[in-house]
């Protein structure tokens, strides 16, 4: 009787594709998201000590010119991004529906489009805020934080369309493959969700490796992320993202990124530009908070479980962690 009953266990199958019955839960890959994030840290690293033993490697990609600027990022894009994500995404064999999603939610592209113009005035003005508090409170600025492109919009129009593509299209690609399309899927595939959001949020804010510019992209990468899942596909992220680093970019001229220049400027342009970020954040947020609300309606869509799995991700992802930190240590020292 028992040999029976086990037999009948062995061939009893939950029935598939039957409305009202929940779907039988895919394989989790954590671990996928981990490999990833280090390849592109250990990569990343390699690239920094480089510049730093090869002055003309550093004055190549780092320098306050047009040509640096577009070296730089097409290294960054397709070396340090682009290549690992491709090279994991083929060994794991991740399928399109895991890597992309499916059809966009009715009115993702469009939402994914605007909401990026006032959640680029609510994170540059936030930092803002952040920075200028931490300065008060006796942190010490560095005079330099990167090369930035000069005179985007003063330049020939063929030059500030490269420009743009270099600097606000591309990475509005390959990073979301990377973060929204990779590394949160892999890390939402163990049933997290918003423990996954946070943790592919602090990669991303660690990836930008500026140490006075962690809140806003970590803010961007829950956004993201909260995009991405709730619209059930990568293409209204790749949209939103485009649309801050486009809307980051026209900002920067009439809201700039308060560094050490401001801070030390005999003028006072420091609390105006403190009360600019506040005043510019308060009211970007009335437009931003309702987006986001927009895009948290219920509605059909991939759930993760109801498990908590506040830690989903494995030794290679806190790894790569500090080795991101170690290169803001580096670079910023």
């Amino acid at each position: 009787m028992k040999k029976q009953s086990a037999q009948v266990r062995h061939v009893l199958r939950r029935p598939e594709n039957v409305p009202g019955l929940p779907k039988n839960a895919d394989p989790a890959w954590p671990g996928v998201a981990g490999t990833l994030l280090l390849a592109h840290a250990l990569l990343a690293f390699i690239a920094l000590l480089l510049r730093q033993a090869w002055p003309m490697f550093d004055r190549l990609v780092s320098s306050d010119s047009w040509l640096s600027y577009v070296v730089g990022a097409v290294l960054m894009q397709g070396g340090l991004i682009l290549l690992p994500t491709l090279i994991v995404v083929m060994l794991a064999k991740i399928q399109p529906r895991q890597l992309l999603g499916g059809k966009p939610r009715a009115g993702s592209l469009i939402l994914g489009v605007i909401i990026g113009i006032p959640a680029a005035v609510v994170f540059q003005g936030m930092n803002n805020l952040l920075i200028y508090g931490l300065a008060k409170a006796g942190l010490r600025l560095p005079a330099v934080t990167g090369p930035e492109p000069p005179g985007l919009f003063s330049r020939p129009i063929p030059i500030m369309f490269l420009v743009i593509i270099v600097s606000a299209v591309i990475p509005g690609i390959v990073e979301e493959l990377m973060f929204r399309g990779v590394i949160f899927a892999s890390l939402t595939s163990t049933g997290a969700g918003l423990s996954a959001g946070l943790w592919q949020a602090a990669a991303f804010s660690l990836f930008h490796g500026n140490p006075f510019f962690i809140l806003p992209p970590f803010l961007a990468g829950m956004m993201l992320a909260t995009i991405r899942r709730n619209s059930d596909s990568l293409l209204p992220a790749i949209l939103a993202h485009i649309s801050l680093n486009l809307s980051l970019a026209a900002l920067t001229p009439l809201l700039p990124s308060l560094t050490a220049d401001y801070l030390t400027s005999t003028s006072g342009e420091a609390p105006s530009l403190f009360y600019a970020s506040l005043i510019a954040a308060l009211v970007a947020a009335v437009a931003l908070v309702p987006m986001l609300v927009l895009i948290n309606l219920p509605g059909e869509r991939e759930k993760t479980s109801g498990r908590l799995v506040p830690v989903p991700v494995d030794w290679k992802f806190i790894l790569a962690f500090f080795i991101m930190i170690a290169a803001m240590v580096i670079e910023y020292n």
